[in-house]
Formats: C-alpha cells, structure tokens, sequence
C-alpha cells in the first residue's frame, strides 16, 4: 500500500522519512500531488544485520527549498533513480541495502 501512513509506518526511522525505493518515488508522487515542499534527501545503508548507517557515496542533494516544488521533487526524483540505478549495478556495500532519506517542510 502507498499511503503516506504506510509509508512512514514502513520508515526505518522514528523521527525521519527512511524509505526503500519504491517507498522513495510512491512520496515524492504524494508530495507533489499535496503540495508539500521537498528539500532534498540522502542516502541510509541497512545492513544484514539491521543496523544503520548514512552512505559515503550516495550523499543525496543539498537543501532544495529555494526551489520551486516541483523543480525540487523532480531533481530528488531523478537524483535518486540515479543512485538506485548505480546501486542495482554496483552496489557501496554487498551486505547492505540503500534506503533513502527525505526532507521536508515540517
């Protein structure tokens, strides 16, 4: 399901949007549909073991709140589906999965 409270139920994080990919992109759609400014995002490892950590190499966008929304959504968009795509082809870690975290105006 990709409603915004499933989504955050699924977050690998209590306090921040830490999300796989698909979860990515499915709030990035709700964000724009809503208007909700996005400021960027990073990248989070998940271990095997469960623990987490920020990627060295998937360091996300800077704040993107200058721009206008859609502007930000679309450059997080396309930013991300590029890190997704590299990692699928040559992942940071082997024992690890990239999540993604995003900002946003809260």
């Amino acid at each position: 399901m990709y409603s915004l409270k499933d989504i955050k139920e699924r977050s690998e994080s209590e306090d921040e949007l830490v999300v796989g990919y698909s979860d990515a992109i499915k709030l990035l759609d709700i964000f724009e549909q809503n208007n909700t400014q996005a400021h960027g995002w990073e990248g989070w490892l998940k271990y095997e073991d469960g623990k987490l950590s920020h990627s060295q190499k998937y360091q996300g966008t800077s704040d993107l709140s200058a721009l206008p929304n859609t502007s930000a959504i679309s450059l997080i968009r396309s930013t991300i589906m590029r890190a997704h795509a590299e990692w699928q082809e040559k992942p940071e870690v082997s024992n690890a999965s990239l999540l993604f975290c995003i900002t946003i105006n809260t």
